[in-house]
């Protein structure tokens, strides 16, 4: 885990408006209070006490930040080069807007990658094509950068073995989100996707296989941030 920099000034505007405009998910972390959850920041404010950060609030925000006399929040998120960034702030107070926090003088720039999971609801689907092969998975967990799930359906009937091999590329790859009554479905296209990992269920017979994104469109990738966002929003509603 190195330090590959301090992102600050002008540049630090631009990542922030950066990760508004796109609705990046970031981590928020309450020093002390055992709480992280995953949120966004909806927009920039200045006044007479200076710039501030105004930051969606998770419904059990407020009783993890009421342990704290002054809130100590630390953040981290996937930048636009998919490097890990990480900030802290200390004050901070509730507005009409959300959460209200001092700008960071500077962020960290990490030399590492990492990518959110949230696992998926039950009928969420990766449909790919891999020349005669098609086949179906049923998925455990998404983030921006893959999802990880079962090989459930394909058409290669008498085939033993995994289907996939390690680092095969597949193609037509189509995430399908289900909805229920107050939330649409959506799916999201990816051009191609790679396989990662392999794990065989002996017990049970079948394949669980990770697969990394290589080629998606921003405008799909903005897309599946929104889905993991909503996915997120409604694991903690439930848990309410």
């Amino acid at each position: 885990m190195g330090d590959a920099g301090k992102v600050q000034g002008e540049k630090l505007n631009e990542l922030f408006n950066t990760l508004v405009a796109n609705k990046i998910i970031i981590s928020m972390n309450v020093v002390g209070a055992g709480f992280d959850r995953l949120t966004c920041i909806t927009g920039i404010m200045k006044d007479a006490d200076g710039s501030h950060l105004l930051v969606d609030p998770p419904e059990d925000f407020e009783e993890a930040a009421a342990v704290k006399d002054l809130w100590h929040l630390r953040f981290n998120f996937n930048g636009p080069d998919r490097l890990e960034y990480i900030f802290s702030t200390r004050g901070g107070r509730f507005c009409e807007q959300g959460l209200k926090i001092p700008f960071p003088e500077h962020v960290e720039r990490l030399q590492r990658r990492r990518n959110f999971r949230v696992n998926t609801l039950t009928g969420t689907q990766m449909h790919f094509k891999l020349k005669k092969i098609q086949g179906v998975i049923d998925l455990i967990n998404v983030s921006l950068g893959g999802v990880y799930g079962v090989l459930t359906k394909h058409n290669f009937k008498f085939m033993r073995g995994p289907v996939l091999k390690m680092d095969q590329q597949v193609y037509d790859v189509s995430l399908v989100f289900p909805g229920d009554y107050d939330r649409p479905g959506n799916t999201i296209y990816v051009k191609k996707a790679e396989v990662k990992r392999i794990e065989h269920d002996q017990d049970r017979g079948f394949y669980r296989y990770a697969f990394e994104f290589e080629d998606i469109e921003k405008e799909e990738q903005n897309k599946l941030t929104q889905v993991i966002y909503d996915l997120q929003r409604w694991y903690l509603q439930r848990r309410k």
